[in-house]
């Protein structure tokens, strides 16, 4: 096709005007014209303290230690709060004292809560995982990571009690009856932590930030139902590693309620895996949490979450979320 000659200047300028306008944005704000940006997805926080984030971090801590801590269990009786509080019960926990044990000290402690299926010997007895977990706090302790410190093992299990599924889900809420009535009364009137003995629900309050409770899976339901939303005023610091399954409005309501709403949370240590059934549920749990609860609580100073890069639904993951919670428990 030929253009004619008289055509081409006009249709020269008309395209350097086209291009003007495109180099410049066109007529409309006089910016250039960029295409729609992609937002990054946030990075994961950067927390100072040392927080391992992969199951493999502290594998030289699970060989035996020099210096080893002991076990101890001790039998108490509770009402069988789930379903006939006039039926008394005999149950046990076990607890770990560490190397160097000495009656005449203060100790801080640590309630230690298994997940569903399991019981109290989980995390100190059992033949799978209890070795492991105490030369983990063996060598914790030898190396000055932590400061020596009780962790008692016990059970929302309540014999006689036939609930299944979402029924025994109620043993996680029920328990916080038998906590503070029966289990850590029990213990600390005999063994030496800050409350020296002197278990008066007022001295109990008064010793909360020598007190922290912890669990995975269902254990990690237990800390929030139990520990957190109605025994605020005796714990301080919490680990919830693998699941929340809690409702935000029913949590909030009951953080904030005139019984709890002065009670500060010292730390709450929130671990999960990318692997793990629960990840999304907690995640989106622990945040909503993190945001309502701005004024109470902000990421980093008492709140962390870490969701490891090879975590599973597994103890391989929970004895690193144990760990991690004794990096700042009590600090």
């Amino acid at each position: 096709m030929k253009l004619h000659k008289r055509l081409l200047p006009l249709l020269s300028g008309t395209i350097a005007l086209v291009l003007a306008l495109s180099a410049c944005g066109g007529p409309a704000g006089g910016q250039p014209s960029q295409a729609p940006s992609v937002q990054p997805t946030p990075a994961a926080p950067q927390y100072a303290q040392g927080f391992k984030t992969n199951t493999k971090a502290i594998d030289d801590l699970k060989q035996p230690c020099d210096q080893q801590g002991t076990l101890v269990s001790l039998e108490y009786e509770t009402p069988a709060y789930a379903y006939d509080e006039s039926v008394t019960l005999t149950k046990k926990v076990n607890i770990y004292l560490p190397y160097g044990y000495d009656e005449s000290k203060d100790y801080n402690i640590v309630y230690l809560m298994h997940g569903g299926g399991e019981n109290e010997d989980y995390w100190l007895v059992d033949q799978r995982f209890g070795q492991i977990t105490c030369n983990v706090l063996d060598h914790m302790i030898q190396d000055g990571v932590c400061d020596p410190v009780l962790i008692v093992c016990p059970s929302y299990n309540v014999e006689g009690f036939t609930g299944e599924g979402e029924m025994n889900e109620e043993l996680t809420s029920v328990f916080a009856k038998e906590l503070r009535n029966n289990v850590v009364p029990a213990v600390e009137a005999v063994y030496p932590t800050y409350a020296k003995k002197d278990v008066s629900e007022a001295n109990l309050i008064a010793t909360r930030d020598h007190r922290a409770f912890a669990g995975f899976s269902m254990g990690s339901i237990t800390t929030i139902h139990s520990a957190i939303m109605q025994n605020l005023d005796i714990f301080s610091y919490f680990g919830s590693y693998s699941g929340a399954k809690t409702d935000l409005d029913e949590f909030l309501a009951a953080v904030n309620s005139d019984q709890f709403k002065d009670y500060p949370i010292a730390f709450w240590f929130n671990g999960n895996g990318k692997g793990d059934i629960s990840v999304d549920e907690h995640d989106e749990f622990a945040h909503g949490a993190l945001e309502a609860l701005s004024d109470r609580l902000t990421d980093g100073e008492n709140f962390a979450w870490i969701n490891m890069r090879d975590g599973t639904h597994s103890y391989g993951s929970w004895i690193v979320d144990l760990y991690n919670s004794l990096l700042v428990f009590f600090k």
